[in-house]
């Protein structure tokens, strides 16, 4: 099958599509920050990666003097058949590369004669032994394959067309639909795909827009998909085994996370399209507190608790323990929270930090109930201590940790109710709503409105909503938010 070959190529930087990222796939201005590895490092994965191996052999056996192919840019038979037995593979997968290839100047055409390729910018790039030219020669593999695996599956151009009376059926479209799902792959760093998300988004967004809520149109594109599937393959298969010979997935169980090669690569796209997407040092010790909390959105958590535990290692645990709080201070509910997480994990040496946050409006609710724990049980060891007057929680410390918590569960896009009565019930404790609610009426948290708003619209129970309704109507009344 011939496809147009016209990737951009200049100076050894390849263009992914040939369209605006940002603004085809709704990013946001920022990314959480990433760590890249080293280029040296980089490079190293890159040539070991089967999938550019195989096209460092073919352009080994194309030639400085080339080969013939026909008026579509393909091998001849003999051609063909002599490639995929020196390079040990079938026809099918020959196809594939020879695309590859052809797409991203692995091969050029013979600027003397049209009917010969010949190797081309990148594979030149690949056998300079540059470090930044080899991981340069893989991403624009990665970008082939992204560009030119769905192309090739399905039915062959107008194939279709060939009955005329025949009903028009669902069509899919593949066409941009590696880099979209190469780009929610990076989005989704933190938590990865899982095998049947990735195969999902994929057909979804092939059949075109549709509504969400609509079962039928559900129904219609899987039993269409079905359909392709039984004649043509699974197209979701065919490009999580093209990207796993390219080194840009991996799979652990059912679980798919991108490789460094293919974050590193993903990133420089991004970067490139106007996405914000500041760049980590390589190691813990170097963080400063506002990158560390940064970060955590865009690491599993586990990851995240070993970055934070080297982190205040390597600060001190009295310094670390200032920093975050003075942080967690000016921070967003989400980030304070984080920070408070990490600073309690260092036990009692962080008390005299959790002792000076008392006088932090903030940081003060999340002093009290870190103190009174680190009181630990009375002498006798038999039961906890009495709380200390000073360490007493307050409705207005209440109001600030729950505000803080329920902030989280707010999607004015798409309200969830069933998940907002349960933070609710997680946020307050059992027969303190309204202690909670007049905590709130009084509170100087920034958010306290817009989360009394969607308490008293969106809350199942009527009696919850109905409190959280007067309470917001309270706190507007003083005047000191914003409604």
């Amino acid at each position: 099958m011939a496809h147009d070959h016209d990737h951009d190529v200049a100076d050894g930087d390849f263009e992914f599509e040939e369209i605006d990222i940002k603004e085809a796939l709704g990013l946001p201005d920022a990314l959480p920050p990433i760590r890249l590895l080293p280029l040296p490092e980089l490079a190293a994965r890159a040539r070991i990666a089967p999938l550019t191996r195989q096209l460092a052999v073919l352009t080994d056996w194309v030639g400085k003097d080339g080969r013939e192919v026909d008026e579509a840019g393909d091998l001849t038979t003999e051609g063909a058949t002599e490639a995929a037995s020196a390079l040990g593979i079938d026809a099918e997968e020959l196809a594939f590369l020879w695309e590859y290839a052809l797409g991203v100047e692995w091969l050029a055409f013979d600027e003397d004669d049209d009917d010969r390729v010949v190797p081309g910018e990148t594979a030149d790039d690949w056998k300079s032994g540059d470090d930044e030219l080899i991981f340069g020669a893989w991403a624009a593999t990665l970008a082939a394959v992204l560009g030119e695996t769905l192309e090739l599956y399905g039915p062959e151009p107008d194939a279709e067309e060939d009955d005329e009376d025949e009903e028009a059926e669902l069509d899919f479209d593949f066409t941009g639909q590696g880099m979209a799902i190469a780009v929610l792959l990076f989005l989704a760093r933190r938590e990865g795909l899982t095998v049947e998300e990735f195969s999902e988004v994929l057909w979804e967004n092939a059949a075109g827009g549709h509504d969400e809520d609509d079962e039928e149109a559900h129904e219609e594109i899987a039993e269409a998909r079905a359909e392709w599937e039984s004649e043509y393959g699974d197209a979701a298969r065919l490009l999580l085994d093209k990207l796993t010979d390219t080194d840009a997935i991996v799979e652990a169980g059912d679980l798919i996370r991108l490789t460094p090669l293919a974050l590193a690569a993903l990133h420089a796209q991004l970067a490139e399209a106007g996405v914000e997407i500041p760049l980590l040092p390589q190691t813990a010790a170097e963080l400063s507190g506002a990158e560390l909390l940064a970060m955590a959105a865009g690491v599993t958590d586990t990851e995240f608790e070993t970055e934070a535990d080297e982190w205040t290692g390597a600060r001190g645990a009295d310094a670390a323990s200032h920093e975050l709080l003075d942080l967690a201070a000016v921070a967003d509910p989400g980030e304070r929270m984080l920070a408070v997480a990490v600073v309690s994990r260092l036990g009692a040496a962080a008390e005299p930090a959790w002792r000076e946050s008392l006088a932090v409006p903030q940081v003060r609710a999340y002093a009290k109930v870190t103190l009174t724990q680190l009181a630990g049980v009375d002498s006798d060891g038999e039961g906890p201590v009495d709380v200390p007057a000073e360490l007493e929680m307050t409705a207005e410390d209440l109001a600030w940790v729950a505000t803080d918590l329920l902030t989280l569960a707010i999607d004015e896009e798409f309200p969830d109710p069933d998940y907002l009565a349960l933070s609710f019930s997680e946020a307050v404790p059992a027969g303190r709503e309204q202690m909670l609610f007049d905590g709130m009426a009084r509170s100087e948290h920034p958010d306290t409105i817009d989360v009394l708003d969607h308490l008293g619209e969106h809350h199942p129970d009527k009696q919850i909503a109905k409190a959280a309704r007067g309470a917001a109507h309270k706190a507007a009344s003083r005047g000191t938010q914003p409604r």
